[in-house]
């Protein structure tokens, strides 16, 4: 928990960020059913999703790759892996690299090779991304919509069914 703080100190996410991802991400994969092993791992790798920023000279506008090119959102992830890698941690940084792969191409079938845990952070990030730490209805909502419009290729549907279901009905995301 300590080192995912290391991107909001140096300025490269917003304050609370890792930890909104890692919240949503964990009810999601508690909704679906994930081991206890598994959610360690999500959170762990929900709580470092954006380490790989620390390789950026200047940061991203309020911490939001989501809204950068693909390439640069692999590069920033597989650096990120490889930082997590180095502290032995193989399958977190597994989740890390692979969370910025959509959740299929156009015209293909769904990639089964993208771990469910990266599929979970890749929507719980992209919602924050969009909504921030807002408890504005407006913007929330307006995540949420983003999100259902990249269903058909970038966000996995089952996936965004939960989160927008955790998001819109439970009070502790509602204030999230």
């Amino acid at each position: 928990q300590a080192l995912s703080r290391v991107t909001e100190v140096g300025g490269y996410t917003e304050t609370g960020h890792a930890q909104r991802v890692a919240q949503l991400s964990v009810a999601v994969g508690r909704e679906m059913g994930l081991s206890e092993d598994d959610i360690k791992d999500l959170k762990y790798a929900a709580l470092m999703h954006d380490i790989g920023q620390l390789s950026l000279t200047d940061p991203i506008s309020g911490g939001a790759t989501t809204l950068i090119a693909r390439d640069e959102q692999r590069r920033i992830a597989a650096y990120g892996a490889e930082v997590i890698r180095q502290s032995g941690m193989d399958r977190v940084a597994h989740i890390v690299e692979q969370q910025t792969e959509p959740f299929r191409r156009p015209g293909q079938p769904f990639d089964a090779n993208i771990p469910v845990a990266s599929r979970i952070i890749r929507v719980a990030n992209a919602y924050d991304d969009f909504a921030g730490g807002s408890l504005e209805n407006v913007q929330r909502m307006y995540a949420l919509g983003r999100l259902r419009e990249g269903m058909a290729e970038e966000y996995d549907p089952t996936v965004v069914g939960i989160a927008s279901r955790l998001i819109e009905f439970d009070k502790k995301f509602k204030n999230a």
